[in-house]
């Protein structure tokens, strides 16, 4: 729009400028006075001043009727739309109603359908009613019918042998027990021989089953874990200036890190598996980052427990999940997950429970098909005892002192509030006196599942190749260490390291003093000597290191 009233301005102009040199062209040639060629040029000005505004006036007009002319299309456009939308809605009414009147005739039919066969059903039961009625009176005419000839009978033939019926039943015994007494008391013992020689087979075929839809793979774990690098140069870096980096390493870590001569690998030492798989994952993440150095090694090795933590709680769900189990709270599983990371003779606790859980469910199935008559075993609960049977052993490294696994076992199903029967297969997966005993409480009574748990945990822990005996008394001797120096007052932590010929402990700066950590170095090396039987001499290096912390800004 103002672009258009600039072009009527250039040719007001225009038109102006062409005037005045008309005009002034006229002028000259008539002599014409200043005062005439004053008005002549305000004649002019008015005259181009209406015809501009007349022709405004008439683009104006021009513009309102095509305005009304497109808001007329516009308005017929919407009619018409609303036009279709209205038939549409007319055509989805009208179907709509068609197709419910008929669901309606349908329900009508099967309304119908369903009272008809009612009446039928009540008919017929009225004459199963009446059937019953007339069995039950003919059965109660036989049965009087039945008495008085039994009663008949028995009068005849107490008459005819001069004894009562009590009397002829006591001399039949007698006889019977004098003529083949012997030959009962052999056959009671042929059949009770041969009753536990087919209970034994069965049990036999029972367990062998089992174990075969069980072949799980045994997998022993080892003390070391092996971290790849990239180059030789990330050697450097984590031995970092006069050792520094590697020194503060296994500080924070609690493990022995070996650096040799092997191309492009780490070794990691130690005989606690959740301290190695948290080295192993800082390790990774300083040599992703680049940066090592004191402060960055404790920042990832938070990052790293962190990691694991999650890595447990996976595990845990993973094997409930496995065995279908939707009942354990989201703390159980994070505990029953933590056994991932501990060993028992070598074998490995999670899979080893995992294994016990399936091969007790199969079991179960096994039992209860064979022995139909008897009541039946509970399935859930031998898979969820057998599952948590060494669930103690996850924590028992947080213990101080160091606890049985069973007690914790029992105390965390306390905690959850598990069921008796659970509490039971833990306490007596460890049964040795045979006579069964262990397996009775005394509130409820004998408990089977927890034979059928004790039972798995025989099979798992020993086919061969599933345990060593050598690497668990390994295990336990390094507990030990810790725990001795664990028990001393004012100790902070402490880590078995260099293949177990050195014991690092860490005193709190803040409680002891330096002539405490003496005494109580003193009291280490004490009591090692006295519970400790090792081949070689352990070096016990105190620490106590005071740490400053300022924060800028």
């Amino acid at each position: 729009m103002n672009i258009y009233y600039l072009y009527l301005l250039l040719i007001l102009l225009v038109g102006l400028s062409c005037c005045l040199w008309f005009l002034l062209i006229k002028a000259k040639k008539k002599q014409l006075s200043q005062l005439e060629l004053h008005d002549l040029l305000q004649i002019e000005k008015d005259k181009i001043r209406k015809d501009l505004e007349k022709k405004l006036e008439q683009d104006y007009q021009q513009k309102i009727q095509k305005a009304e002319l497109e808001t007329q299309k516009y308005q017929v456009r919407a009619q018409q739309q609303i036009q279709d939308e209205e038939k549409k809605l007319r055509n989805y009414e009208i179907d709509f109603q068609y197709r419910l009147t008929k669901k309606e005739e349908q329900l009508e039919q099967s309304q119908f359908n369903i009272d008809s066969q009612k009446q039928s059903l009540e008919e017929a039961k009225q004459v199963l009613i009446h059937s019953q009625s007339e069995l039950k009176q003919k059965q109660l005419e036989l049965e009087e019918v039945q008495k008085k000839i039994d009663s008949e009978v028995s009068f005849k033939l107490e008459r005819i042998a001069g004894f009562t019926r009590e009397q002829a039943a006591q001399e039949i015994m007698d006889t019977t027990k004098l003529s083949i007494g012997y030959d009962m008391t052999v056959l009671q013992s042929k059949m009770l021989e041969e009753a536990e020689d087919q209970a034994n087979i069965k049990a036999r075929n029972i367990v062998s089953l089992a174990i075969q839809r069980c072949s799980s793979e045994v997998a022993n774990e080892m003390t070391v874990t092996v971290v790849k690098l990239n180059s030789d140069e990330d050697k450097g870096k984590l031995i970092g200036k006069g050792g520094r980096n590697i020194q503060w390493l296994e500080k924070t870590l609690g493990v022995e890190m070996i650096i040799d001569d092997t191309p492009e690998v780490v070794t990691i030492s130690g005989f606690s598996g959740i301290r190695r798989h948290i080295a192993k994952r800082t390790v990774e993440k300083l040599l992703d980052d680049g940066r090592v150095h004191p402060s960055s090694i404790e920042e990832m090795y938070e990052k790293a427990k962190s990691e694991i933590a999650i890595e447990v709680q996976d595990a845990g769900e993973e094997v409930a999940a496995e065995l279908g189990i939707v009942d354990f709270s989201p703390k159980l599983i994070r505990i029953l997950g933590r056994l991932k990371f501990r060993t028992s003779y070598g074998q490995n606790m999670l899979k080893h429970s995992l294994e016990m859980a399936k091969l007790a469910g199969l079991l179960v199935d096994e039992i209860n098909m064979t022995f139909t008559s008897r009541f039946p075993i509970n399935r859930d609960i031998c898979v969820k005892g057998a599952l948590l049977h060494d669930i103690g052993k996850a924590v028992d490294e947080e213990q101080l002192p160091k606890g049985n696994h069973i007690e914790l076992g029992e105390r965390i199903c306390d905690m959850f509030g598990l069921d008796w029967r659970i509490k039971k297969c833990i306490s007596s997966h460890h049964e040795t006196g045979g006579d069964f005993q262990s397996y009775h409480d005394s509130v409820n009574g004998f408990c089977i599942e927890a034979c059928v748990v004790d039972a798995c945990d025989n099979i798992s822990g020993s086919r061969p190749g599933a345990r060593k005996e050598t690497a668990e008394a390994y295990y336990q001797r390094m507990e030990a260490l810790e725990r001795i120096a664990n028990n001393i007052k004012g100790v902070q932590k402490s880590f078995i390291m260099r293949g177990s010929r050195e014991l690092w402990v860490f005193f709190d700066p803040a409680t002891t003093e330096l002539a405490e950590v003496a005494d109580a170095t003193r009291q280490i090396v004490n009591q090692i000597n006295d519970t400790i039987k090792s081949p070689f001499k352990i070096q016990v290096n105190a620490f106590l290191e005071n740490r400053l912390v300022e924060y800028a800004g």
